[in-house]
């Protein structure tokens, strides 16, 4: 175990890196309101299927939807490392003008180990909800008659580090429960300048803390040998997130400070969500779909109750096959979102389509590589927004701590 510990801590430090460094209006005009735009756990193997995973069994991948999926693995693997790592193009229309933007994430990570033969446990860290924009307009002070550029940025997110334990309760059974720590830091600036681009820049830094709690259940209702049909469900609970702000205006040129507020005490409310879906799942085949109910929260005077529909299949002919395409897996997968914000009475719907091609490093290594589309939003509303993303995940398996019995 001890050989890998480099690698591993490069991980880490990679993750707190790019926690530390996040972007800057390259994001969703969207993301301005409330604390920014929900996540849904969508990573690794729900990414490529898109978004589906309430039902979902791997015997090979970790479902980052259900915690009661997580004790899937088959018993030859004692522990996992699963890394999701993306690169993005956005282009945002609004009614005078077409932005493109390049930027990349590392969006998630999991450690898995398998504790007893019929129970695992993970921990891992994820984004709950991501901000990132910018836009400007015009402004005038009152009393003046010069014109201003107002140039508003913002970026931020709220982030989960949790703790993941699922078991069996008999052969048909699984249950979960994921315990969570919530943080975020979220920076908000507000710049105004004069035609001779001197001015003021407003800044503002928010922190929030919290807890979480997802529960999950999978029923296989049909079970034998060959093929196997999957019920399952899951609801996610966030507890109130208390913070702290600060506020500071400078001068644009030489960040000269000139005015500094006190802190205050802020709060604010996520909004819960539950999930149902179904999952068929043969020697070769994984198909699935699932609905996603969210709950509005009263923190958000945009945020609306929503639904999301989700379908998505991977094939991989013979994982455990001699031949190098027989190893190699195949996902498609598509959903809808009604919308979750509600601006002027119309809600800002998305809908995704994904699709991955995975390939063996060798017997416990896999890197899959993904595309996904995303339209979001509409030009009579704020802007019509799309995102192309190709996505990068490793998963690396191995037998660590594994007992084995020599005759």
């Amino acid at each position: 175990m001890i050989k890998y510990f480099p690698g591993l801590l490069v991980c880490f430090w990679l993750m707190s890196v790019t926690s530390g460094h996040a972007q800057r209006g390259h994001g969703s005009l969207y993301s301005t309101i409330g604390l920014g735009l929900p996540t849904y756990d969508n990573y690794g193997l729900a990414k490529r299927m898109g978004g589906v995973g309430a039902g979902t069994r791997s015997p090979y991948f970790l479902n980052t939807i259900n915690p009661a999926s997580q004790n899937s693995i088959g018993v030859s693997q004692t522990f996992i490392l699963d890394v999701d790592a993306s690169y993005n193009q956005q282009k945002i229309t609004t009614g005078g003008e077409a932005i493109s933007n390049n930027f990349s994430n590392l969006n998630y990570f999991s450690m898995w180990f398998r504790i007893a033969p019929k129970s695992t446990l993970s921990f891992g860290l994820s984004p709950v909800t991501i901000q990132d924009y910018s836009y400007s307009d015009t402004h005038y002070f009152e009393g003046f008659s010069d014109k201003y550029t107002r140039i508003f940025k913002g970026w931020g997110n709220i982030n989960k580090l949790y703790l993941n334990y699922a078991t069996s309760l008999g052969s048909r059974i699984s249950i979960g429960l994921r315990p969570s720590f919530l943080f975020g830091n979220f920076q908000k600036e507000t710049t105004y300048l004069d035609k001779h681009e001197a001015g003021y820049l407003y800044s503002r830094n928010n922190s929030y803390s919290g807890f979480g709690a997802e529960v999950g259940l999978q029923l296989d209702l049909l079970k034998n040998e060959k093929q196997t049909l999957t019920l399952g469900t899951t609801g996610q609970w966030y507890s109130d997130l208390i913070g702290s702000g600060t506020s500071q205006v400078a001068e644009y040129i030489g960040l000269v400070d000139l005015y500094e507020a006190d802190e205050i005490e802020l709060g604010y409310q996520l909004g819960s969500t539950v999930r149902s879906g179904l999952s068929f799942q043969n020697k070769s085949w994984t198909v699935g779909a699932d609905f996603l109910y969210g709950f509005a929260t009263d923190e958000n005077k945009y945020s609306v109750q929503n639904q999301v529909y989700s379908i998505g299949a991977e094939f991989m002919p013979n994982y455990f096959g001699s031949e190098f395409i027989q190893q190699m897996s195949f996902s498609l997968g598509a959903n809808y979102d009604t919308g979750s914000i509600l601006i002027e009475g119309a809600k800002v719907s998305a809908y995704e389509v994904s699709t991955a091609v995975g390939v063996p490093l060798n017997r416990s290594a896999r890197l899959s590589l993904g595309y996904k589309y995303r339209s979001m939003g509409d030009i009579e509303i704020i802007s019509k927004e799309s995102l192309n993303t190709i996505t990068l995940n490793f998963t690396f398996g191995d037998s660590w701590f594994y007992r084995r019995k020599f005759e």
